[in-house]
């Protein structure tokens, strides 16, 4: 297991953590320690009690449909796309520049993360890492200097955007089948709950044991929100992934003029915010203006007092733009 890899676990379990074992905790811990006279201090009115049934089994609905995209719907579609690449995908030739072993090999198989040099779908020349299962190690086909096809999808939509030409994408349906069965295991642990919440919580008195902070309504909340927290919503807040893949894959490199560059006075993790103001030609030599705010490393600080910063522009919307090294294009 990979140090990143064992991370991901880390905090998705402490994410888990809080989003659903702490609030049963607070809940059950405060709401049946003082008695019954705090009981039914607590009930809710029924028109309250109605509102949040509905609010929790929509919450739970919507939670239940997301997971079983992203378990069992995303990795077919995923899986579609990857073959739908690797025959309309463009074909590029590429150079292995760096090729670096990525956990223990075994006799048919080598795990390696290998970066290829190549042109994009406008010419420039770029780079870019792939994660790839060598199934026949010793014909050594990832040595550096060697040349490979790749496939560019050219819609640079949803990923799988590269791919190597003629390679395989392989599901395991033990994992499909554990996803599915994951799936069916956290619906009838949902179901499972209302009904023990019921039987054991309403004393007569109907759903009127529920409140918002009750775990059938507060657990579901909490685990939408930091999946949109984590899982993309506060991305989009900072960077547009899209953009960057047609930067990366349909732009042209440019060197720009740094005019100038100011702290805005925001920080984000310590690390202070740069408004930029950039001076370039395109291609065909029309000169562009433009700006953009960006988190730098205190230690990178030195790029606001560089004369020229290398960046990438889109042809057709010259303001979309991206410093080189932000796209992983150092050279």
């Amino acid at each position: 297991m990979t140090v990143k890899r064992g991370r991901s676990i880390f905090w998705v379990l402490y994410a888990f953590f809080f989003a659903v074992p702490f609030p049963m905790i607070l809940y059950y811990s405060i709401n049946y320690t003082g008695g019954e006279t705090q009981r039914l201090a607590a009930l809710s009115e029924p028109y309250w009690a109605l509102t949040y049934l509905l609010f929790s089994l929509a919450l739970w609905l919507w939670l239940l449909v997301c997971m079983f995209q992203q378990w069992v719907v995303l990795p077919v579609k995923a899986q579609h796309r990857a073959l739908d690449l690797l025959r309309t995908g463009i074909i590029r030739d590429a150079e292995v520049v760096a090729c670096n072993e990525v956990g223990k090999p075994t006799e048919d198989t080598m795990t390696l993360d290998v970066t290829f040099r190549f042109h994009n779908l406008s010419g420039v020349p770029i780079r870019e890492t792939l994660h790839v299962v060598d199934t026949r190690p010793k014909q050594g086909r990832c040595q550096i200097g060697r040349l490979v096809r790749l496939r560019i999808n050219k819609n640079l939509v949803k990923p799988p955007i590269i791919a190597i030409d003629g390679s395989t994408f392989q599901v395991k349906q033990t994992r499909r089948a554990v996803s599915l069965l994951g799936w069916f295991l956290l619906a009838g642990g949902v179901a499972g709950y209302y009904v023990l919440s019921y039987t054991y919580e309403h004393h007569g008195t109907g759903w009127r044991f529920l409140t918002f902070y009750h775990p059938l309504v507060l657990c579901p909340l909490t685990l939408l929100g930091t999946w949109w927290l984590f899982g993309g919503g506060l991305g989009r807040l900072f960077s547009n992934s899209e953009d960057w893949r047609q930067l990366k894959y349909r732009g042209y490199r440019a060197e720009a003029r740094l005019m100038s560059a100011a702290q805005t006075g925001t920080y984000v993790n310590e690390q202070p915010q740069v408004r930029f103001e950039l001076e370039y030609e395109d291609r065909n030599g029309i000169t562009h203006k433009t700006s953009f705010k960006k988190i730098v490393d205190l230690l990178a600080m030195d790029i606001a007092r560089s004369k020229t910063i290398p960046i990438f522009y889109l042809a057709d919307q010259p303001q979309t733009k991206a410093f080189a090294a932000d796209l992983g294009q150092t050279e």
